[in-house]
């Protein structure tokens, strides 16, 4: 029970070397497993009994969390000789989420990464999971789902609430493996990612991975992600033609694949430099623990952790906003080491009119990309090295640009990685929530 209290997503062999310690006898896996599951049932819940507390934590949260989204999916009970049980219902999956994380998700970047992680309890099932990105590099958890497993109509009941109650604005980027089942119900039309507009990618860890199961060649592997990674088509072509060169197999694999998918060379932007969904996998491994609670045990800890969390990073951006600071760290960071490249840079030339410069390296700054001469286009928000497009905010060309026409680069930073931008990201606060005995 003390083991499980610190720690619901302790493993079973630690149970079991804990026995040894104290006892000095060997338990079987099985036997620890029962005792871990009794012990999380003790504090948390009768496993089945869960399921049906969850009704009554919904209604909870319908009525004292305004604004909460939930979407409880169940299924009629069927007898043995085929007929329905009256109005009885069986649970199939919920979808939840909550209005400061769907408010603040306006603030953030316009990606979501979407992920599937196994439960770890009794029942099994799988968490899915959407998660954003703040101008600060927090990870922001948006919206969940309890379904069966990844199956197609398990994404499509996820990705149609998602793209329903949470995320609607127009131009966003969702990114995720190349599970079939997300990719078909991406693209069902009922599903309404089609209008108003938005763009589906892939991770490019999950690329190298199947390449490697079809093409086994760890040298090649690298040169895909080299691919991936490329800022330019020009850097992009170079690896493609290495492997063309080594092999054609390889070649026609990962031609299958659409570019603008998967290389950011090609992805105009969209992905705001995102070549993973590292933001989900580093969710699943913070939910751990909460992985291993009956049903509503689970829920009631997402509301609880998300909850902590604004409050703490709310006091946080309060404080930073009353210090007159403009840009989040991170974003000053990145700057200041663009300004420093900046200052070994020569303009050429430029024309006033149309805001069109020439910018010449003197410096190789070992970055990835060549010494030369880079164009600049500051209306169409373009730099010839891709680190402009990609990560949207100005390179040191674009800076050197910027400073030979006397005009703030820090105009062409977008407002998402502003510190009062990031502020009204967890500028609602989740509510409390009465005691027990006061529910109706």
């Amino acid at each position: 029970m003390e083991l499980v209290n610190r720690d619901a997503s302790l493993k079973v062999k630690v149970i079991i070397a804990h026995v040894v310690e104290k006892y000095r006898y060997i338990i079987s896996y099985k036997k620890a497993w029962i005792a871990k599951c009794k012990a999380i049932e003790s504090l948390y819940g009768n496993w089945e009994t869960s399921y049906n507390d969850l009704p009554q934590w919904i209604l909870v949260m319908k009525t004292y969390l305004t604004g909460t989204i939930i979407e409880l999916q169940t299924l009629p009970v069927i007898s043995n000789d085929g007929s329905y049980l009256g109005d009885q219902r069986i649970f199939h999956r919920p979808f939840w989420a909550f209005r400061p994380c769907i408010r603040g998700f306006a603030y953030c970047k316009p990606i979501v990464q979407v992920d599937g992680t196994w439960l770890y309890g009794k029942y099994r099932g799988t968490l899915l999971m959407a998660v954003a990105h703040d101008g600060n590099g927090n990870i922001f958890l948006i919206a969940f789902a309890l379904v069966e497993s990844e199956t197609k109509e398990a994404w499509s009941f996820f990705l149609k609430n998602l793209r329903m109650h949470v995320t609607p604005q127009p131009n966003l980027c969702l990114i995720s493996d190349r599970h079939e089942s997300i990719k078909s119900a991406y693209n069902n039309p009922e599903n309404g990612w089609q209008f108003p507009p938005s763009s589906h990618v892939y991770c490019i860890r999950h690329i190298a991975q199947n390449f490697m199961r079809e093409i086994k060649d760890k040298d090649l592997r690298k040169m895909v992600v080299n691919m991936g990674y490329a800022l330019t088509e020009a850097t992009f072509n170079y690896y493609r033609g290495e492997i063309r060169r080594t092999n054609n197999d390889a070649l026609s694999w990962i031609d299958n694949i659409p570019r603008e998918k998967w290389a950011r060379a090609f992805d105009g932007g969209q992905r705001w430099g995102h070549m993973t969904t590292n933001l989900a996998e580093a969710m699943n491994a913070v939910l751990k623990e909460t992985r291993n609670l009956p049903i509503t045990a689970l829920v009631k800890s997402t509301y609880y952790r998300l909850g902590s969390l604004f409050g703490r990073r709310g006091h946080q951006w309060t404080k930073m906003l009353a210090s007159g600071q403009v840009f989040t760290d991170n974003c000053n960071k990145g700057m200041a080491e663009e300004v420093i490249k900046a200052n070994t840079h020569n303009v050429m030339q430029f024309d006033r009119e149309r805001f069109y410069f020439m910018v010449q390296e003197k410096i190789n700054h070992n970055d990835g990309r060549p010494t030369g001469t880079f164009s600049v286009d500051l209306r169409k928000q373009h730099c010839d090295c891709g680190k402009f497009q990609a990560f949207h905010l100005p390179c040191s060309h674009v800076i050197a640009a910027c400073s030979s026409i006397r005009q703030d680069y820090s105009i062409h930073i977008p407002d998402v990685f502003k510190i009062r931008n990031v502020f009204k990201v967890y500028q609602e606060s989740f509510l409390g929530l009465p005691h027990e005995e006061n529910w109706p």
